[in-house]
């Protein structure tokens, strides 16, 4: 081989080099950014489920103040299957936001006229994720051993609606 093609090889070894250094520390960065990433988003997960539990104690601007931080608050309501999110609306609608479980399965059941309603286990199963969330309270009724007996209410109580100027006048 000729002297210039020799630099020539070893102007290109010494390119590949440093570009491979390059890529190394480029893919440590990445990986970095990554991590801290994923802290990030989940802490915003995190600021998300609290945000989920306050948002029935909120006044009508601080709602606006949190929908504008655009979190999918909707996203509750996909992991809330149908019997959990009927009971959540008869509780809403319950006479100080209570009833027994008795009621609540049979007002589940006079609601299914067109399916099959499931049995009273698998609905206390399907509404558990309500309790683990705190979003209702279940209340055993002293001397009793039947859960039919025991009050499910509302934690908290939900913010009055705020009439508008119009509606006042």
């Amino acid at each position: 081989m000729n002297k210039d093609n020799q630099n020539a090889i070893d102007v290109l070894i010494n390119n590949i080099q440093k570009d491979q250094a390059l890529l190394a520390s480029a893919e440590a960065q990445i990986e970095k950014a990554k991590e801290q990433k994923r802290e990030v988003v989940a802490r915003l997960k995190d600021y998300r489920k609290d945000v989920l539990v306050f948002m029935k104690y909120v006044d009508a601007n601080r709602r606006k103040q949190i929908e504008s931080l655009g979190l999918d608050l909707s996203e509750s309501e996909h992991h809330m299957n149908g019997i959990a999110t009927f009971v959540m609306d008869t509780i809403m609608k319950a006479k100080d936001y209570q009833m027994t479980n008795g009621k609540l399965y049979d007002a589940y059941v006079k609601s299914c006229k067109d399916v099959e309603p499931v049995s009273y286990t698998e609905f206390n199963i399907k509404c558990r994720s309500l309790f683990s969330s705190q979003r209702l309270l279940r209340n055993k009724n002293a001397g009793s051993n039947n859960s039919k007996e025991d009050t499910i209410s509302l934690n908290g109580r939900p913010m009055p609606k705020e009439t508008s100027k119009t509606e006042t006048k």
